[in-house]
C-alpha cells in the first residue's frame, strides 16, 4: 500500500496530462459517460481513490455533491477545486458514518490490495449499499496494453492487478453484493486515435466495464 501511494504521489503533477491528449480526452469523456449511466441523479456520492478529482468534476452537480477520498496527499491536493469535499484516507478505512447515497471508484480496483475490505467499508458507509465500479477489462486490448506498461516498469501500472468480468463478479459475490447492471465502453483499441465511446453490452473486447452492485 505504501509503495502504491508513493507512486501516485510521485506522478501527481503530470497525472492529468494524459487527459490533455486528443485520445485521452475521448477516453475521459467515454468513461465519465459510462459512470454517469450508473450513478443516481441525486444524493451524496463518495469517490474512493479519487486522485486529482478529474472524474468528480465531470460527475458532481447541484443535487449530487461528490466527496473525494484518496490516500495520496499529492494527488488529492490537485482535487480541491474539483470536488465538493476532500478527505485524505483509504477505502480500507473510510472515515465516514453511513451517510453516503452511493459509492463509486474509477480504475481503482486494480490498485487495491484487499478488495473485500474496501467493499465491506463501502457497504458500511453507504445507506442503500449502492456501489459502482469502473474497471479495466483484463481480457481486452486495453488490458493487454496496461499489463505491458506494467511489465516495462511504468511507475503506476507496475503495481496494478487487472481483473476480468468473471473475477470482479466473484469478488463482489464473496462480499455479499449482487450485480444489478453491467455495461462496457472503449470499443476500440489503445492504438486507435478515434475512441469508441459508445455504451455496449460488455464482452471481452470492452476496454473498460462499469457495473452497479447492491449489498
Amino acid at each position: 500500500m505504501i509503495k502504491i501511494v508513493e507512486a501516485f504521489d510521485q506522478t501527481a503533477q503530470s497525472y492529468d496530462s494524459w487527459y490533455d491528449h486528443p485520445q485521452g480526452k475521448q477516453v475521459l469523456e467515454a468513461e465519465i459517460n459510462a459512470v454517469q449511466h450508473m450513478i443516481p441523479s441525486k444524493g451524496i456520492g463518495l469517490e474512493v481513490g479519487a486522485g486529482t478529482g478529474v472524474f468528480a468534476k465531470g460527475l458532481r452537480g447541484p443535487d449530487r455533491p461528490i466527496i473525494c477520498l484518496d490516500p495520496s496527499k499529492e494527488m488529492l491536493s490537485k482535487s480541491v477545486e474539483r470536488c465538493n469535499y476532500v478527505i485524505l484516507g483509504s477505502g480500507e478505512n473510510i472515515p465516514l458514518r453511513p451517510v453516503i447515497s452511493f459509492t463509486y471508484m474509477v480504475a481503482v480496483l486494480e490498485f487495491i490490495q484487499d478488495p473485500n475490505r474496501v467493499f465491506m467499508e463501502a457497504k458500511r458507509t453507504t445507506k442503500n449499499g449502492s456501489l459502482i465500479i469502473l474497471f479495466i477489462n483484463a481480457e481486452s486490448l486495453w488490458g493487454k496494453f496496461y499489463r505491458n506498461l506494467g511489465s516495462k516498469g511504468d511507475p503506476v501500472f507496475r503495481h496494478a492487478h487487472l481483473y476480468s468480468m468473471e473475477n470482479v463478479t466473484k469478488l463482489l459475490s464473496h462480499s455479499g453484493y449482487k450485480i444489478q447492471k453491467m455495461i462496457g465502453t472503449l470499443t476500440t483499441g489503445p492504438m486507435d486515435e478515434k475512441v469508441g465511446g459508445e455504451i455496449v453490452e460488455p464482452d471481452s473486447s470492452s476496454g473498460v466495464i462499469v457495473l452497479k452492485a447492491i449489498s
